[in-house]
Protein backbone atom coordinates (compact mmCIF):
# COMPACT_ATOMS: atom_id res chain seq x y z
CA UNK A 1 0.00 0.00 0.00
CA UNK A 2 2.73 2.43 0.33
CA UNK A 3 3.92 1.91 -3.46
CA UNK A 4 2.43 5.18 -4.62
CA UNK A 5 2.34 3.99 -8.67
CA UNK A 6 -1.21 2.57 -8.28
CA UNK A 7 -3.03 5.73 -6.60
CA UNK A 8 -0.76 7.66 -9.50
CA UNK A 9 -2.04 5.60 -12.27
CA UNK A 10 -5.49 6.05 -10.74
CA UNK A 11 -5.52 9.56 -10.67
CA UNK A 12 -4.00 9.43 -14.31
CA UNK A 13 -6.63 7.21 -15.77
CA UNK A 14 -9.17 9.24 -13.85
CA UNK A 15 -8.24 12.53 -15.42
CA UNK A 16 -8.00 11.01 -18.91
CA UNK A 17 -11.54 9.53 -18.60
CA UNK A 18 -12.99 12.58 -18.07
CA UNK A 19 -10.87 15.07 -20.74
CA UNK A 20 -11.83 12.67 -23.26
CA UNK A 21 -15.46 11.97 -21.82
CA UNK A 22 -16.76 15.80 -21.45
CA UNK A 23 -15.21 15.96 -24.75
CA UNK A 24 -17.04 12.96 -26.65
CA UNK A 25 -20.38 13.93 -24.56
CA UNK A 26 -19.99 18.12 -25.56
CA UNK A 27 -19.26 17.21 -29.13
CA UNK A 28 -22.38 13.91 -29.30
CA UNK A 29 -24.67 14.87 -27.10
CA UNK A 30 -24.85 18.22 -25.76
CA UNK A 31 -23.99 19.60 -29.34
CA UNK A 32 -27.16 17.85 -30.64
CA UNK A 33 -29.60 18.62 -28.09
CA UNK A 34 -28.52 22.69 -27.91
CA UNK A 35 -29.24 22.46 -31.87
CA UNK A 36 -32.76 22.51 -31.25
CA UNK A 37 -32.58 26.30 -29.96
CA UNK A 38 -30.01 26.62 -33.29
CA UNK A 39 -29.90 30.65 -33.01
CA UNK A 40 -30.60 31.32 -29.79
CA UNK A 41 -28.07 32.48 -27.71
CA UNK A 42 -28.92 31.46 -24.19
CA UNK A 43 -26.50 32.59 -21.04
CA UNK A 44 -27.19 29.16 -19.43
CA UNK A 45 -25.86 27.00 -22.44
CA UNK A 46 -23.11 29.51 -22.30
CA UNK A 47 -22.15 28.96 -19.09
CA UNK A 48 -22.21 24.94 -19.48
CA UNK A 49 -19.83 25.68 -22.25
CA UNK A 50 -17.69 27.61 -20.19
CA UNK A 51 -17.41 24.76 -17.36
CA UNK A 52 -17.38 21.83 -19.75
CA UNK A 53 -14.27 23.60 -20.86
CA UNK A 54 -12.67 24.17 -17.63
CA UNK A 55 -13.37 20.74 -17.09
CA UNK A 56 -11.44 19.40 -20.30
CA UNK A 57 -8.46 21.77 -19.51
CA UNK A 58 -7.88 21.03 -15.43
CA UNK A 59 -8.44 17.31 -16.42
CA UNK A 60 -5.50 17.48 -19.39
CA UNK A 61 -3.61 19.41 -16.80
CA UNK A 62 -3.73 16.81 -13.97
CA UNK A 63 -3.59 13.83 -16.85
CA UNK A 64 -0.24 15.51 -17.84
CA UNK A 65 1.30 16.11 -14.24
CA UNK A 66 0.32 12.35 -13.34
CA UNK A 67 1.89 10.79 -16.33
CA UNK A 68 4.81 12.73 -15.75
CA UNK A 69 5.24 10.69 -12.41
CA UNK A 70 4.51 7.60 -13.83
CA UNK A 71 7.14 7.58 -16.10
CA UNK A 72 9.51 9.16 -13.35
CA UNK A 73 8.38 6.38 -10.71
CA UNK A 74 8.47 3.62 -13.90
CA UNK A 75 12.09 5.08 -14.20
CA UNK A 76 13.37 4.76 -10.60
CA UNK A 77 11.72 1.07 -10.60
CA UNK A 78 13.53 -0.23 -13.83
CA UNK A 79 16.92 1.46 -12.40
CA UNK A 80 16.37 0.48 -9.31
CA UNK A 81 18.00 3.89 -7.96
CA UNK A 82 16.85 7.02 -6.13
CA UNK A 83 14.41 9.24 -8.68
CA UNK A 84 17.21 11.83 -8.25
CA UNK A 85 20.10 9.69 -8.95
CA UNK A 86 17.94 8.43 -12.42
CA UNK A 87 17.19 11.84 -13.14
CA UNK A 88 20.91 12.78 -12.75
CA UNK A 89 22.15 10.53 -14.87
CA UNK A 90 19.64 10.52 -17.19
CA UNK A 91 18.06 7.61 -16.81
CA UNK A 92 14.01 9.23 -17.22
CA UNK A 93 15.26 10.57 -20.66
CA UNK A 94 16.27 6.83 -21.59
CA UNK A 95 12.38 5.37 -19.92
CA UNK A 96 10.95 8.07 -21.94
CA UNK A 97 12.58 7.69 -25.45
CA UNK A 98 13.99 4.47 -25.48
CA UNK A 99 10.89 2.55 -24.30
CA UNK A 100 7.36 1.59 -25.36
CA UNK A 101 5.77 3.66 -22.35
CA UNK A 102 7.87 6.20 -23.27
CA UNK A 103 7.26 6.62 -26.71
CA UNK A 104 3.10 6.42 -26.56
CA UNK A 105 3.36 8.52 -23.55
CA UNK A 106 4.91 11.28 -25.53
CA UNK A 107 2.84 10.96 -28.01
CA UNK A 108 -0.37 11.15 -25.81
CA UNK A 109 1.28 14.12 -23.98
CA UNK A 110 1.63 15.88 -27.72
CA UNK A 111 -1.89 14.76 -28.18
CA UNK A 112 -3.21 16.74 -25.28
CA UNK A 113 -1.54 19.60 -25.72
CA UNK A 114 -3.06 19.70 -29.52
CA UNK A 115 -6.32 19.28 -28.12
CA UNK A 116 -5.51 21.98 -25.17
CA UNK A 117 -4.51 24.55 -27.63
CA UNK A 118 -7.56 23.83 -29.99
CA UNK A 119 -9.84 24.06 -27.31
CA UNK A 120 -11.12 27.10 -27.09
CA UNK A 121 -14.72 27.17 -28.93
CA UNK A 122 -14.71 23.54 -29.99
CA UNK A 123 -17.39 22.49 -27.25
CA UNK A 124 -19.64 25.36 -28.11
CA UNK A 125 -22.30 25.18 -31.01
CA UNK A 126 -20.54 27.50 -33.38
CA UNK A 127 -17.66 25.42 -33.65
CA UNK A 128 -17.21 23.46 -36.92
CA UNK A 129 -17.45 19.91 -37.59
CA UNK A 130 -14.24 19.20 -38.96
CA UNK A 131 -12.97 20.70 -35.44
CA UNK A 132 -15.06 18.82 -33.43
CA UNK A 133 -14.04 15.21 -35.45
CA UNK A 134 -10.28 16.68 -34.80
CA UNK A 135 -10.82 16.93 -31.40
CA UNK A 136 -12.65 13.41 -30.93
CA UNK A 137 -9.45 11.89 -33.08
CA UNK A 138 -7.30 13.96 -30.09
CA UNK A 139 -9.35 12.74 -27.15
CA UNK A 140 -9.53 9.23 -28.38
CA UNK A 141 -5.56 8.86 -29.27
CA UNK A 142 -4.93 10.28 -25.11
CA UNK A 143 -8.00 8.16 -24.10
CA UNK A 144 -6.47 4.77 -25.78
CA UNK A 145 -2.96 5.01 -25.24
CA UNK A 146 -2.36 3.11 -22.34
CA UNK A 147 -3.31 -0.01 -24.38
CA UNK A 148 -0.39 -0.11 -25.82
CA UNK A 149 1.95 -0.01 -22.67
CA UNK A 150 -0.26 -2.57 -20.51
CA UNK A 151 0.15 -6.73 -20.45
CA UNK A 152 -1.36 -6.96 -23.81
CA UNK A 153 0.46 -4.04 -25.14
CA UNK A 154 3.68 -6.20 -23.91
CA UNK A 155 2.18 -9.24 -25.54
CA UNK A 156 4.13 -10.47 -29.23
CA UNK A 157 3.01 -11.12 -32.35
CA UNK A 158 -0.95 -11.76 -33.31
CA UNK A 159 -1.47 -13.44 -29.93
CA UNK A 160 -1.38 -9.99 -28.31
CA UNK A 161 -3.93 -8.50 -31.06
CA UNK A 162 -6.95 -9.64 -29.86
CA UNK A 163 -6.13 -8.91 -25.89
CA UNK A 164 -4.81 -5.38 -27.32
CA UNK A 165 -7.62 -4.47 -29.07
CA UNK A 166 -10.03 -5.63 -25.78
CA UNK A 167 -7.69 -3.46 -23.98
CA UNK A 168 -8.29 -0.33 -26.16
CA UNK A 169 -11.99 -0.55 -26.48
CA UNK A 170 -12.69 -1.56 -23.13
CA UNK A 171 -10.73 2.11 -22.67
CA UNK A 172 -12.40 4.11 -25.05
CA UNK A 173 -16.14 2.72 -23.88
CA UNK A 174 -15.08 3.60 -19.84
CA UNK A 175 -14.32 6.76 -21.39
CA UNK A 176 -17.69 7.42 -23.55
CA UNK A 177 -19.62 6.56 -20.54
CA UNK A 178 -18.28 7.21 -16.73
CA UNK A 179 -15.90 10.08 -18.35
CA UNK A 180 -19.35 11.63 -19.65
CA UNK A 181 -21.20 11.34 -16.58
CA UNK A 182 -19.60 14.12 -15.33
CA UNK A 183 -20.64 16.81 -17.71
CA UNK A 184 -24.19 15.10 -17.81
CA UNK A 185 -24.57 15.80 -14.25
CA UNK A 186 -23.29 19.50 -14.76
CA UNK A 187 -26.42 20.31 -17.51
CA UNK A 188 -28.40 18.42 -15.69
CA UNK A 189 -27.79 21.09 -12.31
CA UNK A 190 -27.80 24.07 -14.95
CA UNK A 191 -31.27 22.79 -16.38
CA UNK A 192 -32.51 22.24 -12.72
CA UNK A 193 -32.62 25.90 -12.73
CA UNK A 194 -33.98 27.16 -15.30
CA UNK A 195 -37.85 27.68 -15.99
CA UNK A 196 -37.89 28.28 -19.96
CA UNK A 197 -39.82 25.21 -22.02
CA UNK A 198 -37.20 24.99 -24.46
CA UNK A 199 -35.24 23.27 -21.64
CA UNK A 200 -37.48 20.77 -21.22
CA UNK A 201 -36.92 19.40 -24.94
CA UNK A 202 -33.03 19.96 -24.50
CA UNK A 203 -32.46 17.94 -21.56
CA UNK A 204 -34.75 15.21 -22.74
CA UNK A 205 -32.22 14.83 -26.27
CA UNK A 206 -29.29 15.06 -24.00
CA UNK A 207 -30.41 12.59 -21.87
CA UNK A 208 -32.02 10.02 -24.71
CA UNK A 209 -28.31 10.27 -26.82
CA UNK A 210 -26.32 9.79 -23.36
CA UNK A 211 -28.33 6.94 -22.90
CA UNK A 212 -28.15 5.29 -26.24
CA UNK A 213 -24.16 6.49 -25.95
CA UNK A 214 -24.58 4.41 -22.51
CA UNK A 215 -25.88 1.35 -23.48
CA UNK A 216 -23.31 0.89 -26.73
CA UNK A 217 -20.40 1.85 -24.22
CA UNK A 218 -21.80 -1.04 -21.63
CA UNK A 219 -21.98 -3.94 -23.93
CA UNK A 220 -18.53 -2.92 -25.29
CA UNK A 221 -17.19 -2.81 -21.54
CA UNK A 222 -18.95 -6.01 -21.10
CA UNK A 223 -17.72 -7.90 -24.21
CA UNK A 224 -14.19 -6.29 -23.69
CA UNK A 225 -14.07 -6.94 -20.03
CA UNK A 226 -14.87 -10.58 -20.93
CA UNK A 227 -11.93 -10.75 -23.12
CA UNK A 228 -9.32 -8.92 -21.13
CA UNK A 229 -10.73 -11.41 -18.13
CA UNK A 230 -10.01 -14.17 -19.55
CA UNK A 231 -6.27 -13.17 -21.13
CA UNK A 232 -5.40 -11.73 -17.62
CA UNK A 233 -6.88 -13.93 -15.74
CA UNK A 234 -6.70 -17.30 -17.36
CA UNK A 235 -8.94 -19.72 -15.00
CA UNK A 236 -11.94 -19.40 -12.70
CA UNK A 237 -9.79 -20.80 -10.24
CA UNK A 238 -7.22 -17.62 -10.42
CA UNK A 239 -10.74 -15.52 -9.72
CA UNK A 240 -10.85 -16.56 -6.23
CA UNK A 241 -7.50 -17.57 -5.37
CA UNK A 242 -5.34 -14.72 -6.12
CA UNK A 243 -5.20 -11.37 -5.30
CA UNK A 244 -5.48 -10.11 -8.79
CA UNK A 245 -9.12 -12.29 -9.61
CA UNK A 246 -10.11 -10.79 -6.12
CA UNK A 247 -9.75 -6.92 -7.31
CA UNK A 248 -10.97 -8.05 -10.67
CA UNK A 249 -14.01 -9.20 -8.91
CA UNK A 250 -14.26 -6.03 -6.56
CA UNK A 251 -14.28 -3.96 -10.24
CA UNK A 252 -17.24 -6.19 -11.73
CA UNK A 253 -19.27 -5.88 -7.96
CA UNK A 254 -19.10 -1.94 -8.67
CA UNK A 255 -19.60 -2.56 -12.47
CA UNK A 256 -22.81 -4.06 -12.04
CA UNK A 257 -23.53 -1.18 -9.33
CA UNK A 258 -23.07 1.41 -12.10
CA UNK A 259 -25.85 -1.03 -14.21
CA UNK A 260 -28.11 -1.34 -11.45
CA UNK A 261 -28.29 2.69 -11.31
CA UNK A 262 -28.07 3.18 -15.23
CA UNK A 263 -30.94 1.06 -15.27
CA UNK A 264 -32.87 3.14 -12.83
CA UNK A 265 -32.12 6.15 -14.51
CA UNK A 266 -33.24 4.62 -18.11
CA UNK A 267 -36.33 3.37 -16.87
CA UNK A 268 -37.69 4.73 -14.11
CA UNK A 269 -36.70 8.57 -14.35
CA UNK A 270 -36.29 9.23 -17.95
CA UNK A 271 -39.23 8.47 -18.44
CA UNK A 272 -40.55 10.99 -15.56
CA UNK A 273 -37.88 13.54 -16.57
CA UNK A 274 -40.19 16.66 -16.42
CA UNK A 275 -40.24 16.06 -12.53
CA UNK A 276 -37.07 13.61 -12.07
CA UNK A 277 -34.55 16.36 -12.98
CA UNK A 278 -32.79 16.38 -9.85
CA UNK A 279 -32.97 12.87 -8.70
CA UNK A 280 -31.34 11.65 -11.89
CA UNK A 281 -28.68 14.17 -11.24
CA UNK A 282 -28.49 12.35 -8.04
CA UNK A 283 -28.04 8.90 -9.27
CA UNK A 284 -25.34 10.14 -12.14
CA UNK A 285 -23.46 11.46 -9.37
CA UNK A 286 -23.71 8.12 -7.36
CA UNK A 287 -22.93 6.55 -10.70
CA UNK A 288 -19.88 8.42 -11.39
CA UNK A 289 -18.36 7.91 -7.55
CA UNK A 290 -18.78 4.22 -7.93
CA UNK A 291 -16.92 4.02 -11.83
CA UNK A 292 -14.35 6.32 -10.07
CA UNK A 293 -14.39 3.50 -7.35
CA UNK A 294 -13.39 1.02 -9.81
CA UNK A 295 -10.84 2.93 -11.45
CA UNK A 296 -8.86 2.92 -8.16
CA UNK A 297 -9.03 -0.61 -8.59
CA UNK A 298 -7.55 -0.73 -12.01
CA UNK A 299 -4.36 1.79 -10.83
CA UNK A 300 -3.89 -1.26 -8.75
CA UNK A 301 -4.20 -4.07 -11.08
CA UNK A 302 -1.77 -2.77 -13.52
CA UNK A 303 0.60 -2.70 -11.40
CA UNK A 304 0.47 -6.28 -10.78
CA UNK A 305 1.13 -9.15 -12.23
CA UNK A 306 -1.75 -10.53 -13.97
CA UNK A 307 -3.43 -13.81 -12.49
CA UNK A 308 -2.99 -15.98 -15.88
CA UNK A 309 0.91 -15.49 -15.75
CA UNK A 310 1.07 -17.16 -11.94
CA UNK A 311 1.31 -20.75 -14.28
CA UNK A 312 2.98 -20.12 -17.62
CA UNK A 313 5.65 -21.79 -17.01
CA UNK A 314 6.71 -25.17 -16.75
CA UNK A 315 4.90 -27.81 -14.63
CA UNK A 316 5.44 -26.79 -10.66
CA UNK A 317 7.16 -29.59 -9.20
CA UNK A 318 5.04 -31.46 -6.48
CA UNK A 319 5.54 -30.46 -3.17
CA UNK A 320 7.46 -27.12 -4.44
CA UNK A 321 6.94 -23.81 -3.36
CA UNK A 322 6.34 -21.19 -5.92
CA UNK A 323 5.97 -17.38 -6.90
CA UNK A 324 6.02 -15.73 -10.08
CA UNK A 325 6.96 -11.93 -9.32
CA UNK A 326 6.50 -9.29 -11.51
CA UNK A 327 7.47 -5.58 -12.36
CA UNK A 328 7.87 -3.25 -14.78
CA UNK A 329 11.92 -3.72 -15.14
CA UNK A 330 11.05 -7.54 -15.07
CA UNK A 331 9.66 -11.00 -13.86
CA UNK A 332 11.03 -13.71 -12.26
CA UNK A 333 9.93 -17.48 -11.47
CA UNK A 334 11.26 -18.92 -7.77
CA UNK A 335 10.91 -22.25 -7.50
CA UNK A 336 11.53 -22.97 -3.63
CA UNK A 337 12.04 -27.45 -3.51
CA UNK A 338 10.76 -29.08 -1.57
CA UNK A 339 8.72 -26.22 -0.20
CA UNK A 340 8.57 -27.03 3.47
CA UNK A 341 11.11 -27.22 6.21
CA UNK A 342 14.29 -28.65 5.66
CA UNK A 343 16.98 -28.47 3.47
CA UNK A 344 15.68 -27.03 -0.27
CA UNK A 345 16.94 -25.71 -3.29
CA UNK A 346 15.96 -22.65 -4.97
CA UNK A 347 15.60 -22.05 -8.92
CA UNK A 348 15.20 -18.60 -10.57
CA UNK A 349 14.21 -17.53 -13.85
CA UNK A 350 14.11 -13.68 -15.66
CA UNK A 351 11.55 -12.78 -17.77
CA UNK A 352 10.81 -9.88 -20.01
CA UNK A 353 7.53 -8.50 -19.93
CA UNK A 354 7.14 -10.44 -23.48
CA UNK A 355 8.24 -14.01 -21.38
CA UNK A 356 12.01 -14.09 -22.94
CA UNK A 357 14.88 -14.85 -20.88
CA UNK A 358 15.77 -11.79 -19.45
CA UNK A 359 19.93 -11.83 -19.32
CA UNK A 360 21.77 -11.49 -16.24
CA UNK A 361 25.28 -11.20 -15.04
CA UNK A 362 24.95 -11.85 -11.87
CA UNK A 363 22.08 -12.85 -9.18
CA UNK A 364 21.96 -13.07 -5.19
CA UNK A 365 18.64 -14.78 -3.89
CA UNK A 366 17.35 -13.59 -0.15
CA UNK A 367 14.96 -15.92 1.55
CA UNK A 368 13.96 -14.18 4.67
CA UNK A 369 11.35 -16.31 7.57
CA UNK A 370 8.77 -14.84 9.40
CA UNK A 371 10.68 -14.40 13.20
CA UNK A 372 14.81 -14.86 12.02
CA UNK A 373 17.20 -13.51 9.99
CA UNK A 374 17.66 -13.32 6.22
CA UNK A 375 19.07 -16.17 4.05
CA UNK A 376 21.28 -14.54 1.12
CA UNK A 377 22.84 -16.98 -0.90
CA UNK A 378 25.16 -15.96 -4.60
CA UNK A 379 22.62 -17.73 -7.33
CA UNK A 380 24.80 -20.08 -10.09
CA UNK A 381 23.39 -20.17 -13.35
CA UNK A 382 22.75 -23.58 -15.10
CA UNK A 383 23.02 -24.69 -18.51
CA UNK A 384 19.05 -23.96 -19.36
CA UNK A 385 19.49 -20.36 -18.01
CA UNK A 386 18.22 -20.59 -14.75
CA UNK A 387 20.04 -19.36 -11.71
CA UNK A 388 20.24 -22.48 -9.14
CA UNK A 389 21.01 -21.92 -5.09
CA UNK A 390 21.72 -25.13 -3.02
CA UNK A 391 21.62 -26.34 0.41
CA UNK A 392 19.29 -23.55 1.81
CA UNK A 393 18.15 -24.49 5.49
CA UNK A 394 14.70 -23.44 5.90
CA UNK A 395 14.02 -23.53 9.72
CA UNK A 396 10.14 -22.58 9.97
CA UNK A 397 6.95 -23.25 8.31
CA UNK A 398 5.33 -19.40 7.76
CA UNK A 399 5.21 -16.85 5.26
CA UNK A 400 8.64 -16.18 4.03
CA UNK A 401 9.73 -13.78 1.66
CA UNK A 402 12.00 -13.97 -1.62
CA UNK A 403 13.76 -11.42 -2.48
CA UNK A 404 16.14 -11.01 -5.92
CA UNK A 405 19.10 -8.92 -6.53
CA UNK A 406 20.51 -9.24 -10.16
CA UNK A 407 22.92 -7.24 -12.32
CA UNK A 408 21.50 -7.75 -16.03
CA UNK A 409 23.51 -7.89 -18.74
CA UNK A 410 22.72 -4.26 -19.74
CA UNK A 411 23.91 -3.20 -16.30
CA UNK A 412 20.41 -2.21 -15.21
CA UNK A 413 19.57 -3.27 -11.81
CA UNK A 414 16.67 -6.00 -11.03
CA UNK A 415 15.34 -5.88 -7.36
CA UNK A 416 12.26 -8.16 -6.92
CA UNK A 417 10.55 -9.54 -3.66
CA UNK A 418 7.18 -11.24 -2.91
CA UNK A 419 5.77 -13.58 -0.14
CA UNK A 420 6.44 -17.11 -0.57
CA UNK A 421 4.62 -19.86 1.23
CA UNK A 422 6.61 -22.72 3.34
CA UNK A 423 4.86 -25.69 4.53
CA UNK A 424 5.88 -27.77 7.44
CA UNK A 425 7.63 -31.13 7.36
CA UNK A 426 5.33 -34.00 6.83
Amino acid sequence: MGDPLPYVRAVHFAATIVAAGALIFAVIVAAPAFALEAGIIDPAVKRWERCSTGLIWASLGVAALSGAMWLVLLAGEIYAEPIAEVWRDGGIWTVATQTRFGEVSLIRLMAAALLAAALPGMTGRSARSSWRAGALVLAVVILIGPAWTGHAGATPGVAGEFPLAADALHLLAAGAWLGGLVPLAMLLAIAGQQKEPRWAAIIATAVQRFSVLGVISVGTLLASGIANGWYQIGTFTNLFATIYGQLVLIKVALFAAMIALACVNRFYLTPRLAGAVRRLRHTTLAETALGFAAVVVVGFLGAMAPASHTHHSAAIPDGAAFVHIHSNAGMADVTVTPGRVGTARASVRLWNDEFQPLAAERLTLTLTPPDAQPITRPAAQAQDGSWQVDGIPLAQAGNWRAAIDATLADKRRLLLDAPIAIEPNR
